[in-house]
């Protein structure tokens, strides 16, 4: 049976197996061959340029600067210590009307703390008395349990967007989400949101006659029960901010679940530096790098394309809703110093951070490491457009500890229970990048022509270009440890 009927027919059907995989292959190089007119055509950018066509007000530059990081620091007060335990993983820098801003996410580190758990079982006899009333011997057991709290590397990421505004230069203030936001009409949440503005007003009062503040409560008890800006310390200035129109359009903002994302931001303002952290960028894609919008099919490509940037631009959008929301945070920009474009400008160290770890962190990584990797850079200038960035990955790995914990029992005595636990103990490890900006041209003389500022850049330290990491107008290759 097997010889004369399963065989062949197993042959048969193995022989139009490969038949129709090779019309499907056939099939699908002709159709990314068809495709290829419209793959190429992606570049790095595009939703860059149709978030500013669609908004023309806002500026995003190709690349964050060491000028408008200056700008932001010495024109604004922006205080950036790069501290060691936080790395950027994207950056968007810009500007609104001339007012400068950057959108970052960033990777921050602490170390926190982790419960241990250790058992033992332990077993012993004892007399008891039976249902006759005599005397037996009875095998007890019970699992004795220890905890141990020992140190923990966390980390988390946060999105956020720096702004900087000559308004209301004087004032600071914060505010953090509202579990009030959005509530529907009704006896408990209409209580809930009265006990909060009775809890403002009774502030208020309190701040007054301490002197501490001279807060005032708004008329509008909504906007400050769900903006709740409470610790603001300077009244004048914020009701100049905060028109009534603003605190309207603010309120329509934080009730808003249809269309945004609703109240998950946090806002601090200190001084002229405007900060928005909102939950929502956290899982946007912003990197529109080509391959991903590469298909075989036209119409899976046209809906990936709209869905893509439909999602980048609402996220900025909410992103800068809260700022938009403002009317004063739209005037033109009047302090001195501005440019109208920073893309030439040097390349700075956030750019950096983020060009390591768009590489990936494994490839900077000590051998031994076991969590993840902060990654930190410092640079210096080779020449035509680029520097020499080393980038220093800091990390732990995890060496294995025990601990005895004394338990009572329930014999009667003291137990030694072993609790495992795990001691993190920093390591480091430093590797060297080249980086510089791709598409700039070198200075040309009569008689050499102008050339790419990183191919020759590449071509000084020995590397191919062709096997840089690409990001946007940036490009990378790693050298060695």
């Amino acid at each position: 049976m097997v010889w004369t009927k399963l065989n062949p027919r197993i042959k048969a059907l193995n022989e139009s197996l490969k038949e129709l995989e090779a019309d499907r292959d056939a099939k699908s190089q002709l159709a990314w061959q068809q495709m290829e007119p419209l793959n190429s055509l992606h570049f790095w950018g595009v939703a860059r340029t149709l978030f500013q066509k669609t908004l023309p007000q806002f500026q995003l530059d190709s690349h964050f600067t060491v000028e408008r990081l200056t700008d932001l620091r010495e024109t604004y007060g922006l205080s950036d210590d790069n501290n060691d335990n936080r790395s950027v993983l994207f950056t968007q820098s810009g500007a609104i009307k001339g007012n400068p801003f950057v959108i970052a996410r960033i990777l921050r580190h602490w170390i926190g703390s982790k419960l241990y758990r250790g058992s033992l079982t332990i077993t012993w006899t004892e007399q008891q008395k039976n249902s006759q009333g005599q005397w037996v011997t009875v095998q007890k057991s019970q699992v004795l349990v220890a905890t141990v709290t020992k140190p923990f590397p966390e980390y988390a990421t946060n999105a956020l967007i720096i702004y900087g505004h000559e308004a209301a230069p004087n004032l600071s203030f914060s505010r953090k989400p509202s579990k009030l936001s959005g509530l529907e009409e009704g006896s408990i949440n209409d209580w809930r949101f009265n006990r909060k503005v009775k809890s403002v007003e009774r502030q208020a009062r309190k701040a007054t006659k301490s002197g501490s503040s001279n807060l005032t409560v708004m008329a509008n008890k909504e906007f400050e029960a769900l903006f709740n800006a409470i610790d603001r310390d300077d009244e004048v200035e914020f009701r100049l901010l905060f028109t009534p129109m603003a605190q309207q359009e603010m309120v329509n903002l934080l009730n808003d679940k249809s269309h945004g994302p609703g109240d998950v931001f946090w806002f601090t303002k200190m001084g002229m530096v405007n900060v928005v952290e909102s939950q929502h960028l956290n899982s946007v894609t912003f990197d529109d790098t080509p391959p991903l919008f590469k298909a075989q099919e036209l119409a899976v490509a046209r809906k990936f394309f709209n869905q893509f940037h439909n999602e980048y631009f609402r996220a900025l959008y909410f992103g800068f809703a809260p700022l938009l929301t403002v009317p004063l945070y739209q005037e033109p920009r009047t302090l001195p110093g501005h440019q109208e474009t920073y893309d030439d400008g040097d390349i700075a160290f956030w750019e950096h951070e983020v060009m390591a770890n768009y590489i990936g962190e494994s490839r900077f990584a000590h051998p031994e490491s076991v969590t993840t990797n902060i990654l930190k850079t410092s640079s210096r200038t080779v020449g035509n457009d680029a520097s020499i960035v080393e980038v220093t990955a800091n990390s732990y790995l995890g060496a294995s500890r025990l601990d005895v914990v004394p338990v009572w029992g329930g014999d009667g005595n003291w137990h030694n229970v072993p609790v495992p636990w795990v001691e993190y103990l920093p390591v480091q490890r430093t590797s060297r990048i080249l980086m510089g900006k791709v598409g700039k041209n070198s200075e040309s003389s009569e008689n050499e022509p102008a050339q790419d500022s990183w191919s020759l850049a590449s071509q000084a330290h020995g590397v191919e270009a062709a096997t840089a990491y690409l990001r946007d107008s940036l490009a990378a290759v790693y050298l060695n440890s």
